[in-house]
């Protein structure tokens, strides 16, 4: 996955402030111009990136720390060093244990050490509000350890910090992880229909598409939980609300079947044919099946069909 990054901006006046003890020496009097402090910082903020910053760390001793000092400005800094470190972007070699400790100081929350779970006690419906970075950072440590990338895998930690992003930060991403997780009994984790019923509920609440989706196919089977056609219809007409063709698809496939809804090879073929036009190829099928119907319904059906 692809990560967009800023520049990263240096403290105000660090180069001031930071100066060699050994700058009052004979080399003083070259006739070498030296750029003022001010201009520097504004030159690194235009064009220096983190390898950039990492090569100034070895020019001075008092620039050392440079690199984290420009991180810990903010926890947007923060991440973009630590995925730049996790993916060897921006001029840093690929180095994923650093990246998992900032990742680690990111999150803002108590660590047991000896374990690497996080110590805070999950609640539901926690009020706490915190930064979207700390958040994403408890998901991205997740998935470190899910893949043993910079810690040792390690499925129980990581499914400790997944529900830890969902119950802290709201994080329907990593409810949506989880339900994944249970349901195809992922990184040795054992299947879990029920459980993954529940956290499809979870994020599909928080508004993720793709939990109303799969929420919407456990009640259509009764996967997990109460067969329910309405509530599947309900879910899945969310979904195709918010632009998902899969949403759109099911809500066609509901009327033409009259699962829980009066039959309407029409009423089908209109969520058909949005969903086709959004790429969905099932239901270009859909519509060559029902065509002496679209055709009439849906006057530009053919020109769809013939893509």
């Amino acid at each position: 996955m692809s990560t967009s990054y800023s520049q990263p901006s240096v403290p105000s006046l660090y180069l001031e402030t930071h100066s060699s003890n050994g700058n009052n020496n004979e080399n003083n009097n070259s006739t070498t111009p030296e750029l003022p402090s001010e201009l520097l910082s504004l030159c690194l903020a235009s064009y220096a990136n983190w390898g950039d910053l990492a090569k100034l760390a070895c020019v001075q001793k008092s620039w050392s720390n440079i690199v984290m000092d420009t991180a810990n400005q903010s926890s947007t800094s923060q991440w973009e060093l630590a995925m730049a470190l996790l993916n060897g972007d921006c001029g840093l070699e690929e180095t994923p244990k650093r990246a998992v400790q900032i990742l680690k100081a990111l999150s803002n929350i108590a660590i047991d050490e000896s374990t690497g779970k996080p110590l805070t006690i999950p609640e539901e419906n926690n009020s706490k509000i915190i930064a979207s970075e700390e958040t994403s950072a408890m998901r991205k440590i997740a998935e470190c350890y899910l893949e043993g990338t910079g810690v040792p895998q390690d499925a129980a930690v990581a499914v400790s910090w997944m529900e830890t992003a969902y119950y802290i930060g709201n994080d329907s991403d990593a409810a949506h992880e989880m339900a994944v997780i249970y349901e195809y009994g992922r990184h040795g984790v054992e299947i879990d229909v029920v459980a993954a019923a529940e956290w499809f509920e979870r994020s599909a609440k928080l508004g993720n598409v793709e939990s109303m989706v799969e929420l919407g196919l456990c009640l259509e089977l009764g996967a997990g939980v109460e067969q329910n056609d309405e509530e599947a219809l309900d879910w899945y007409t969310k979904a195709a609300n918010l632009g998902c063709a899969t949403g759109k698809f099911s809500v066609g496939e509901i009327f033409e079947e009259a699962r829980g809804v009066p039959q309407s090879d029409a009423e089908a073929c209109l969520w058909y044919y949005s969903a086709a036009m959004d790429g969905c190829q099932d239901s270009k099928i859909a519509l060559r099946r029902l065509y002496a119907i679209a055709r009439i319904v849906v006057p530009g059906v053919t020109a769809i069909l013939n893509e």
